[in-house]
């Protein structure tokens, strides 16, 4: 049934949140500001609430970058420049590429396919990780936001995709992805089955309802080939 699929790169392809981590606490570190699991927890809080808030229209992409390590440290009292401590985290975090387990093999299993990126970020960025990651020869072509000019769950990203994807018939397509609001509303938005990866089996309070829900990557093939 499905001959087209498309793929978010973070915590999907690529572990971002191991990168992320080691890139936060290699910031922080270099202010000579000790880095506690506290500030951990507060900084990934204020970073989700502002992706939340680009998914939903309420801010531009760059907004997120020029405030949430200007929030941190007014928050916790740290005098550094929040810009200048986003400049550094972004250069490290740009050339993180660490595969997810599984994630290679599958992609060849399911060459069949025609398989593409859709990601909410910087295009040269992603394309750069991916080629590191030695996976970018298997997408036929990477769609980011930066260049549509609209984000992830919105149509009008959507609309860009499939205009570019030839012969795009949604009955045969899926989107999989680690975000409920982002992927997986995404692909209802754009009326497209979804999976869910939730490697983690974090519990879904939300009133967002994949078609489907996978927790180890490698059973995407399996998925794949019993609908054909």
């Amino acid at each position: 049934m499905y001959n087209t699929i498309l793929f978010d790169v973070d915590d999907t392809l690529l572990d971002f949140k191991a990168g992320e981590l080691l890139c936060l606490k290699q910031t922080i570190t270099a202010l000579k500001v000790p880095y506690t699991p506290v500030l951990e927890a507060r900084y990934l809080a204020i970073n989700a609430g502002l992706w939340e808030a680009y998914e939903a229209g309420q801010i531009r992409r760059e907004q997120i970058f020029t405030r949430r390590f200007t929030q941190l440290f007014r928050e916790f009292h740290i005098d550094a420049d929040g810009l200048a401590a986003e400049k550094r985290y972004h250069h490290l975090l740009d050339q993180q590429a660490i595969v997810l387990p599984h994630v290679a093999a599958t992609l060849e299993a399911l060459r069949d396919c025609r398989l593409y990126v859709v990601s909410n970020g910087v295009e040269a960025v992603q394309h750069a990780r991916l080629t590191k990651a030695g996976l970018i020869d298997f997408f036929a072509d990477i769609f980011v936001s930066d260049v549509i000019g609209a984000p992830k769950p919105t149509m009008a990203f959507f609309d860009y995709v499939i205009k570019r994807i030839p012969h795009f018939d949604p009955r045969r397509t899926l989107i999989v992805g680690d975000s409920l609001t982002s992927d997986i509303q995404g692909g209802r938005n754009a009326k497209i089955d979804s999976v869910w990866f939730n490697p983690h089996l974090v519990p879904n309070r939300t009133a967002i309802t994949p078609v489907y829900q996978l927790s180890e990557f490698a059973a995407l093939t399996t998925l794949v080939a019993g609908t054909r």
